[in-house]
């Protein structure tokens, strides 16, 4: 049976499907806008999680005309039971000029039975004309010794938003040079891992990349190069302060999700705390890259010490003269992943660039606050 929508589930945790009555799944994902051929459309990307944890089911993708009402587009980038399948006709359009070595990399990110792809985010590159993913790229990869310890960020691109998207590989980002340097859990010899992540497109079209990382402890925000697909700089070149930044030093934060509002840029993000909800907290800055200050809570209401129990992934701009901004978040359930849900709430902005993430259970796009 299709169902079709005109409002948002926001707190109320209802079920939400496709157009073809099917569970929508794009879980740690993100809602943008794209003209494709000339139409405006929005695009969901998100974790397939139809399997639960493993098998990993991909990156899938979804397009909506009116944010409610979601059309299938499929898995984007799939994942693979074994390197015979680089002989199938699909992988073999991807990878057949990859030389065995190279194919046995890209194997190691896409082994459905044991990778992780989570947080996959989607810029368009207006200078390339390609679509860019990046994602955690995480695993049990041979040597390590559990599911988060390959800690890189992959990437993956296409000439369109509805894949299929060809994996270039995964990689550590920046770090801070000091061998003596407090890197939690990483070490100094996992400097520049990878946990929860984010991208941010800037409207001078620089794109950033924000990422957890030296064990949870510090939140990081790097320029990406011009065609979106990898750092700026070299990441043993790079400066500190200049190509790249660490912010919220010692506060364990995930789940970030940084947008643009009147000049102002904003970044949410989650205690980390597995699976669990906790509260969020949010900052303001005049840059991407910093500094920021933090603002505290952006709940107001009971729910608040577990952010409605919901963990932010990303923040749709609707209509910034207006106002219209949605936060997005996921309502994760641990013991059946695939059942996972999605709370979208209205973002309602005050003076001095605070902001409060308004409780609601059910609510349309331009509805009158119930304040």
């Amino acid at each position: 049976m299709k169902n079709v929508y005109n409002t948002f589930g926001g707190t109320a945790d209802a079920p939400w499907y496709d157009t073809d009555g099917k569970r929508i799944q794009a879980h740690g994902g993100q809602v943008q806008k794209f003209t494709v051929n000339g139409k405006d459309k929005w695009y969901w990307i998100g974790e397939d999680k139809t399997y639960g944890y493993r098998p990993c089911g991909g990156i899938h993708l979804y397009s909506s005309d009116d944010l409610y009402n979601w059309k299938d587009e499929g898995i984007i980038l799939r994942t693979m039971e074994s390197t015979d399948e680089f002989e199938e006709p699909y992988f073999k359009e991807l990878y057949g000029s990859l030389t065995k070595e190279e194919k046995e990399t890209i194997f190691i990110d896409l082994d459905r039975n044991r990778c992780v792809i989570e947080r996959p985010k989607m810029l368009y590159n207006e200078k390339t004309g390609k679509y860019v993913i990046w994602f955690h790229a995480d695993g049990r990869f041979p040597g390590c010794k559990g599911d988060y310890d390959k800690a890189k960020a992959g990437v993956a691109v296409c000439d369109r938003p509805n894949g299929a998207f060809r994996m270039l590989g995964s990689y550590k980002l920046n770090y801070h040079n000091d061998p003596n340097g407090e890197y939690g859990f990483d070490g100094w010899e996992n400097r520049g891992s990878v946990r929860d992540m984010n991208l941010f497109l800037d409207k001078d079209r620089t794109a950033y990349i924000i990422y957890s990382s030296e064990g949870n402890r510090t939140t990081f925000v790097s320029r990406l190069n011009e065609e979106y697909t990898n750092l700026a700089v070299d990441r043993d070149q790079a400066v500190e302060g200049v190509d790249f930044t660490r912010n919220f030093i010692g506060c364990f934060r995930e789940a970030h999700a940084m947008f643009c509002y009147q000049n102002k840029y904003y970044m949410i993000n989650s205690g980390c705390t597995s699976w669990s909800p906790n509260p969020a907290r949010y900052a303001v800055a005049d840059h991407p890259m910093g500094p920021w200050r933090d603002m505290g809570d952006p709940c107001m209401e009971k729910g608040r010490e577990t952010t409605y129990d919901s963990q932010s992934t990303c923040v749709i701009l609707v209509d910034e003269e207006k106002g219209g901004c949605i936060y997005m978040g996921d309502r994760w359930k641990e013991e059946d992943l695939a059942v996972s849900g999605y709370i979208w709430l209205p973002i309602v902005f005050l003076p001095d660039g605070k902001m409060i993430l308004e409780k609601r259970e059910d609510w349309s796009y331009g509805q009158e606050s119930s304040k």
